[in-house]
């Protein structure tokens, strides 16, 4: 049986993430979003439409999340689907009043949340972090690429 090395670079990156995750989570259930939810809030423009799918391959989502996820947001008042004027076949997602005051909150929050999660990083630091990261994410999508692995 193979022991869990809490010193590896994984379990840290895991751990920091669920951290994360946690916190935010904590930051949205006042406000009755999830973190997804939360996503495609930020990608959306009041005025400047977009579509379903145009939204899913923004936050990685299937038509049949974004479907679900739409409906949620559409109950809460906080997104407003219009059919689109350049496709009759697809509509145009916008964000209510009530979505755009939310999403500027919740980005002041995410913000707010990301200072106090990097305190004491000096910005040095915070670059290698960075660089070491997406060196380890670009090697985890290889490894995906890679046939019989």
């Amino acid at each position: 049986m193979s022991s869990c090395h809490y010193d590896s670079l994984g379990r840290r990156i895991y751990l920091t993430s669920q951290a994360i995750r946690n916190n935010i989570d904590r930051l949205l259930k006042p406000f009755d979003l999830t973190r997804e939810q939360l996503h495609l809030l930020n990608n959306l423009d009041r005025q400047k439409g977009r579509t379903q799918s145009e939204i899913g391959g923004l936050i990685e989502k299937s038509p049949a999340n974004m479907t679900r996820i739409l409906d949620r947001l559409e109950k809460k008042n906080l997104i407003v689907r219009r059919d689109n004027p350049e496709d009759r076949r697809s509509q145009l997602v916008h964000l209510t009043i009530e979505g755009a005051v939310l999403s500027t909150e919740m980005s002041r929050l995410i913000k707010a949340l990301s200072s106090r999660i990097e305190e004491n990083i000096d910005k040095e630091d915070r670059a290698v972090v960075v660089k070491v990261l997406g060196r380890m994410e670009a090697n985890l999508l290889q490894i995906s690429k890679d046939p019989g692995d």
